[in-house]
């Protein structure tokens, strides 16, 4: 059955969760994941640990004309989602409405993942990035639901950290069964440093979190419980609820603990001046 999800039509849910669900982030290197695992290493020698880190959000709303015109309602429930998947970590999230940014822009509405649009627009809005989730929104390029920036790229490329946004997956938009705000949440993984759970199939290390089961491929759309649903090993069960999966939203309601404290690793390694701010 056709499926189709910002203006691109795919054979299936499961074509397009193959081609990434919509999830344009990089997958990492091994000399990245090498790197940061090292990094993660050395740190645990010194690492701080935090409570109650509150995050300072920068909604930047990219129109072309009436398109792209997200409500105050819409930030407010996205904020909201946030907060209730990442209070296991004791982060939460707050945005100021009246530092809510609109910009009107044909090209950078269409923006792609790496595009010359992508870099030009943060250029131009990014917000104190060290300090601040810069959360950008637009139509961006068909087929794409979002993509973010990892911790590690911040030292490298301050300007370009951030979450991006398809505008109708934010609460209450129009791009079903990916319109329940799931979409920010999994991209803000990424922003954390968590990967996805299928990270490296059955081979390696996979995503580095020992309570996520390793899966080969990602899954979609609603799967049944019980069932292996491509978990590697006899016996397991993917992970079919995590948020760094790649089903619907409304399937998508659990980080594991590891996964959180992977989070708090992440921003006592990279993402220091979050906690001196």
């Amino acid at each position: 059955m056709a499926f189709t999800i910002n203006n691109k039509t795919f054979e299936s849910a499961e074509e397009f969760a193959k081609y990434g669900r919509g999830c344009a982030t990089k997958n990492p290197n091994s000399i990245e994941i090498l790197r940061v695992d090292e990094a993660l290493r050395s740190n645990k020698r010194v690492r701080r640990t935090f409570k109650d880190l509150s995050i300072r959000v920068k909604f930047i709303h990219i129109t072309y004309g009436a398109l792209g015109s997200i409500n105050s309602s819409q930030r407010i429930k996205q904020i909201e989602l946030m907060n209730k998947a990442y209070a296991p970590a004791d982060i939460s999230f707050e945005y100021d409405e009246s530092e809510v940014v609109f910009i009107d822009n044909y090209n950078w509405y269409h923006m792609g993942h790496g595009s010359r649009a992508e870099r030009e627009a943060k250029k131009e809005l990014s917000d104190s990035p060290r300090t601040t989730l810069n959360f950008y929104t637009g139509g961006l390029q068909g087929g794409l639901l979002g993509w973010a920036t990892f911790p590690f790229d911040l030292a490298g490329d301050a300007e370009n950290d951030g979450v991006v946004v398809l505008d109708e997956s934010l609460p209450d938009g129009s791009a079903g069964p990916f319109n329940l705000g799931m979409t920010a949440v999994h991209e803000v993984g990424h922003w954390l440093g968590l990967y996805h759970t299928f990270q490296g199939g059955c081979n390696g290390i996979g995503d580095h979190v020992h309570d996520t089961p390793a899966h080969a491929d990602a899954n979609f759309g609603t799967p049944d419980e019980g069932q292996a649903n491509s978990a590697c090993k006899t016996g397991e069960h993917a992970p079919i609820h995590n948020y760094m999966n790649y089903v619907d939203d409304e399937w998508m309601t659990e980080f594991t603990s590891k996964q959180m404290g992977r989070v708090q690793e992440q921003i006592t390694m990279f993402r220091t001046e979050l906690l001196t701010k």
